[in-house]
């Protein structure tokens, strides 16, 4: 019976407990893993993870490998003691199957970005009000030391700092306001909050190590950084098509509900990740817009240029003299409303929840709003005959 399972075509692999046992999975993952990783050894690894996270035996199996096969790819084996990466299980409402999400740890993201072959070490950190050293200067004497103390006291910085082989450093410092301005505005906080989820959110699970992580990610800007380094931040806790990438590797991997921005805040606002500025927001959704109709894109793109490609201006009609406008803003809003329906929210609740940016978007761009809701009665058909 083994014999058999181990000759299934990946389409006909009933769960993950079979797919594990597949020769063509194996195959698979050796086809994109990296040089060191072992396709046997990555089997193994995950099978121990379904034992201490059941429900990633309850995924569907081509999302499993889709992203066991992006870890392999990466050189990072997820759900270890190491803190690579992770694999974590998540119910897609619309599809009506549990998917796998893909989650680089800081440790992952240390050991990407070392195999630049320019970096010696990259450390990150958290500052407490009651260590035994802390001296932070900017300027023409600028220098970072830190001494770790009983690191029970207030939380108040988190830091990164790499050092160069040729003797050079760099370091990024971030105030403990702006950690969390940056996890308030993470679109994952924000829905887990809106959804009574905290208690499952890394920003809840693990504060720290997303603390390291933001402050890495804030430093990379100022690094040699390797492929593989680049390609973890694409993915990171990112909607991804894993099932198209485990039939097709050479397709990439295609990046569902993607935005223009890293992160997003609550009522529309976006912050970006290294700086924690934040634009946008009530103002620019309900401000008053001219006519335009534009198409929503429904398929994943495979890249981020491909989806702002996508977004451009629509030409007016013909009998239509006013200028021509950008409606990025809305079409913003509605891929954050189909997040949050992915998330598990109903129709009802968005409907609530983005009551004013959804009439301006009714008055000003209808294109749109018909797409709206076309999606929200994809989850609960007839929805739209009541608004």
């Amino acid at each position: 019976m083994s014999g058999a399972l181990l000759k299934t075509p990946l389409r006909q692999v009933p769960d993950v407990r079979h797919l594990l046992m597949n020769q063509q999975a194996r195959d698979q993952l050796g086809m994109v893993a990296a040089k060191h990783m072992n396709p046997e050894r990555m089997m193994r690894v995950v099978a121990n993870a379904i034992r201490t996270t059941p429900k990633l035996g309850q995924c569907e199996p081509m999302s499993f490998l889709g992203a066991l096969m992006q870890c392999a790819a990466l050189g990072l084996e997820p759900n270890t003691i190491l803190g690579h990466a992770y694999l974590i299980p998540f119910d897609n409402k619309k599809k009506g199957v549990t998917e796998v999400q893909l989650v680089v740890g800081y440790k992952g993201l240390i050991d990407l970005a070392r195999r630049s072959g320019h970096i010696t070490s990259l450390s990150a950190n958290i500052h407490y009000s009651d260590d035994e050293l802390w001296i932070y200067e900017e300027g023409t004497e600028a220098q970072l030391r830190h001494r770790p103390g009983p690191q029970k006291g207030e939380k108040l910085h988190a830091y990164a700092i790499a050092k160069f082989k040729d003797g050079g450093h760099a370091y990024v410092v971030l105030p403990w306001e702006h950690v969390i301005r940056i996890r308030d505005g993470s679109q994952g906080y924000q829905s887990a909050k809106r959804f009574g989820k905290l208690a499952d959110s890394p920003w809840t699970k693990h504060l720290d190590e997303m603390a390291k992580k933001t402050a890495i990610r804030a430093l990379s800007k100022y690094l040699p950084l390797s492929v593989e380094f680049i390609d973890a931040v694409q993915v990171d806790e990112a909607r991804a098509d894993y099932r198209a990438f485990a039939m097709d590797p050479t397709a990439g991997v295609a990046i569902e509900g993607e935005t223009d921005s890293d992160d997003e805040a609550e009522d529309g606002e976006t912050v970006d990740p290294e700086t924690g500025e934040v634009t946008g927001g009530p103002a620019a959704l309900e401000k008053p817009k001219p006519e335009l109709e534009l198409e929503a894109e429904k398929q994943p793109e495979r890249k981020p240029a491909a989806r702002r490609a996508a977004r451009k201006e629509a030409p007016a009609d013909a009998g239509d003299e006013r200028p021509e406008v950008d409606l990025s803003e809305y079409q913003a809003l509605l891929d954050r409303i189909g997040g949050e329906l992915l998330d598990g929210a109903t129709p009802q609740q968005v409907m609530e929840l983005w009551a004013g940016p959804i009439a301006s978007m009714r008055d000003a761009a209808p294109g749109i709003y018909k797409n709206l809701l076309a999606e929200l009665d994809s989850y609960a058909p007839g929805f739209s005959d009541n608004l």
